[in-house]
């Protein structure tokens, strides 16, 4: 979070607490109630909307109000909870009132582990794509994807994402974009170490990258110079591993241009079975530019972060993706023939955004790709 969005949000939510508890406590001799709690949560929660609006209009950032929300919701609810608890030793406070302020405290360990603990528990995602048998794969193909790094400064988190790539020994290596987020300010200061994060790098079929949103293909040239680390940019590249034919398409962050159509019209002609194909973009939403049932045997994504927040039987609230949400939560999904694999990524979103994921850990992904129906080594 920034240091303004910090500010902001402190002071708003010292405002929330000021109010709720005026609401809820004022008066020594009147008992605290289901209907006061709830006059108390419907003004709040329109104050609360009030600052929202506020913020956006001010600072213009979506990603504050977000923050806003997540510090109201983790922060301001058990702080009140605690707040009835204690009151409860010198006033009237009703049964239900004290079941809702217990399990307000909930909130606690929820916060503290999608704050503190969950976006720095990176884990390595694996997943096999069965590819028709008439594409012609010689053998298993191992791909390696490092989306959203989304870096601020180089950590051993973020080292360890690359040993982890490299220790699985790749064929073909993917960034879907994103590759840091500090701002045009410090952008010089990051370069020799991100160029160090990357050097280690490698893989027979090389190590790709494609636009996102945190940096023009202008400014990954100036980051990846000097790395293994080679730009797709609205372009097709072919292959040939152990005699296997690979073709790969990278199309850059709106995918719209006349190069990026023209790219992905290429790759999903009709003119051949023996070859592999494989569309790499930073937004899953590429995928609906693909014909259902596209010759394209799988497309690579990331963007969406897996929502960086998913609720239990529902999925992420936020997902800025067109694409349906079981699809940008993450993990390898098929839509009227379109198989895809949208990757959670390594980082999360910075600037005015909260540091928060919970139950969506970030990830380092490995795609094999296999003979449909064949235990091929």
């Amino acid at each position: 979070m920034s240091s303004t969005a910090f500010l902001v949000v402190t002071f708003a939510t010292l405002a929330d607490i000021a109010l709720a508890s005026w609401l809820l406590f004022r008066g020594r001799s009147t008992r605290v109630d289901l209907l006061r709690v709830g006059i108390t949560a419907l003004i709040v929660a329109a104050f609360v909307g009030m600052q929202l609006a506020g913020s956006f209009v001010v600072v213009h950032s979506y990603f504050l109000a977000v923050s806003l929300s997540y510090v109201v919701t983790m922060a301001l609810v058990p702080l009140m909870g605690v707040a009835v608890l204690v009151a409860a030793r010198k006033r009237a406070v009703t049964k239900p009132v004290r079941g809702i302020a217990i399990a307000s405290l909930v909130l606690v360990p929820i916060g503290i582990d999608a704050t503190f603990i969950e976006p720095f528990r990176l884990v390595t995602e694996t997943a096999t794509v069965p590819v028709a048998r008439e594409h012609v794969l010689a053998k298993p193909i191992v791909i390696g994807v490092l989306s959203d790094i989304q870096l601020v400064v180089v950590t051993d988190r973020e080292r360890e994402a690359v040993a982890r790539v490299m220790a699985a020994k790749p064929d073909l290596i993917l960034l879907p974009g994103d590759l840091q987020q500090v701002g045009f300010d410090h952008f010089a200061e990051l370069i020799p170490s991100f160029r160090a994060l990357l050097a280690p790098l490698s893989a027979p079929l090389g190590v790709w990258f494609v636009e996102g949103n945190c940096e023009s293909t202008g400014e990954a040239r100036m980051l990846l110079e000097g790395t293994p680390v080679k730009i797709l940019d609205n372009e097709i590249v072919r292959f040939d591993r152990d005699g296997t034919r690979l073709t790969l398409c990278g199309v850059d962050l709106t995918f719209d241009s006349p190069r990026a159509k023209s790219a992905l019209a290429e790759i999903q002609r009709d003119d051949g079975e023996n070859d592999v194909r494989i569309v790499v973009a930073h937004r899953p939403d590429v995928m609906q530019k693909l014909a259902p049932n596209t010759r394209v045997d799988l497309i690579v994504a990331g963007h969406t972060h897996g929502g960086q927040v998913q609720i239990p039987f529902f999925g992420p609230p936020i997902t800025l993706s067109a694409v349906p949400r079981d699809i940008a939560a993450g993990g390898l999904h098929t839509l009227d023939g379109r198989r895809i694999y949208v990757s959670r990524g390594i980082g999360w979103e910075h600037g005015h955004a909260p540091r928060v994921r919970f139950l969506c850990t970030p990830e380092v992904s490995l795609l094999t790709l296999r003979p449909r129906n064949s235990n091929a080594e």
